[in-house]
């Protein structure tokens, strides 16, 4: 979208976009932008991928502006509850970058820095700001917490610089929404849309919600809440509850809810709450009398870790490591190879990202934030679960969403998915009309 003339030709440029501008020519503008074959590409370096932040300028020629590598910047939460699916995601942006360096995609290198945000927002920005300061980054990615991905967002607008988020609160691409982020993630919402009207129809109107207190938790709780109201006049929201993230005892909501007339619980928790969830409530009795519905169940990390506990229950699958596509079993196949086993949803996310990124680059023969911007807007991409599109009103990705039961392990030691039924991405989606996002 085209800036304000109003504001000034100069109201989105920074001083990185000038520094950057002599760079544009190394970059090589290709007719085809779906680059999922692109990873095939031997054994290519990794572009000095390992988070040092170092690496070396391809000597120009004689004649030629000078070419720079691309750099992409990371945070992660590689330490608190988080750790293990920040984990998947930092080895998720290495292969990626692996990949793409392999491709010849692009005519110079691509590196990735990373940093630990620790779970804090503050600490995510300060990190952020060090890669923009010290590397001189082209694009941000990562954060799982959503509190910490709004902290980036933010910073990420005001540097003008683009941000690729996996984190999945709503405000980000609704009413907070930013230009220069794009979100490959559902949101929030998305998952409520899908499944809340499919949990109401085959479960029953009798509702409990608990959510981890925080921007995403918040997110899932009160789009789960109104996207079941929508679903049928008579349901009845029994009783909201909230958890500190991190939380390790959940007994006095677990009492709570089975002591309700709830059919199902809708659970907006993650990482090492969810798995600490699930446990307990199949240690309390409540798995079994009441169904438990969740927006992150299916992720592998949560089905390793909960183990039995998380069978028969039901989730939203945002990925699955068995989804039968060519781009996603040659995803699974490359990240097995690499790191000895399957990837999860947050490593997806990511690859996906610096992909679609990439491709972007490509496609504008530049990394100028305006120009990647427009050609992000425009991208169609094969990634493991389907065509990536971002939409050009809020930059959120829409895609079909599935529904499937948590059940007894079958090709790995940990339990499987059995998809339900596939909610189309118009469907699982608000018009642009209803986002409140405004550039």
């Amino acid at each position: 979208m085209a800036p304000d003339e109003s504001q000034g030709s100069n109201r989105f440029i920074s001083r990185r976009d000038v520094i950057r501008s002599a760079g544009a020519a190394g970059v090589v503008g290709l007719a085809g932008c779906t680059g999922g074959d692109g990873g095939d590409g031997g054994d290519g370096g990794d572009g000095g991928d390992g988070g040092d932040g170092g690496g070396t300028t391809p000597t120009a020629t004689p004649g030629s502006v000078e070419m720079d590598t691309i750099r992409i910047g990371a945070v992660h939460p590689l330490t608190g509850p988080y750790g293990a699916l920040a984990e998947f995601q930092q080895q998720g942006l290495k292969l990626a970058v692996k990949e793409i360096n392999a491709s010849g995609l692009l005519d110079r290198e691509v590196e990735s820095v990373h940093g630990d945000t620790q779970l804090d927002p503050q600490t995510g920005k300060q990190v952020a700001r060090r890669f923009v300061e010290d590397n001189d980054v082209h694009m941000l990615t990562g954060a799982i917490s959503s509190s910490v991905a709004i902290a980036i967002h933010e910073f990420a607008a005001q540097e003008n610089l683009p941000y690729m988020a996996p984190g999945a609160a709503n405000s980000m691409t609704m009413n907070n929404c930013k230009r220069t982020t794009f979100r490959y993630e559902m949101r929030a919402q998305q998952t409520g849309v899908a499944t809340a009207p499919w949990a109401v129809e085959n479960f029953g109107s009798n509702v409990w919600i608990h959510n981890a207190d925080y921007s995403w938790g918040n997110s899932v709780g009160n789009a789960w809440k109104a996207q079941a109201r929508n679903a049928r006049s008579d349901v009845e929201v029994l009783g909201h509850t909230k958890s500190q993230l991190g939380a390790t005892d959940f007994s006095s909501y677990i009492s709570q809810i089975a002591a309700s007339d709830a059919d199902w619980v809708a659970t907006g928790v993650n990482g090492g709450d969810a798995v600490n969830f699930l446990k307990q409530a199949e240690s309390y009795g409540l798995k079994g009398n009441v169904e438990i519905v969740s927006p992150t169940n299916a992720f592998s990390f949560i089905r390793k870790a909960a183990g039995a506990a998380a069978q028969d229950t039901y989730a939203t699958v945002r990925y699955y490591e068995k989804y039968n596509t060519p781009a996603n079993k040659l995803f699974v196949n490359k990240f097995t190879d690499e790191y000895g086993r399957p990837p999860d949803n947050f490593a997806h996310v990511v690859w996906v990202h610096a992909w679609t990124y990439a491709n972007a680059v490509a496609q504008a023969g530049s990394t100028n934030t305006d120009d990647v911007i427009s050609a992000l807007e425009q991208i169609s991409y094969d990634g493991p679960m389907g065509t990536v599109t971002y939409r050009e009103c809020d930059h959120q990705t829409q895609r079909p969403v599935q529904l499937g039961k948590i059940v007894a392990p079958k090709d790995y030691d940990w339990p499987d998915i059995s998809v339900m039924e596939t909610i189309s991405a118009e469907d699982a989606i608000s018009p642009c009309s209803e986002t409140g996002c405004q550039f």
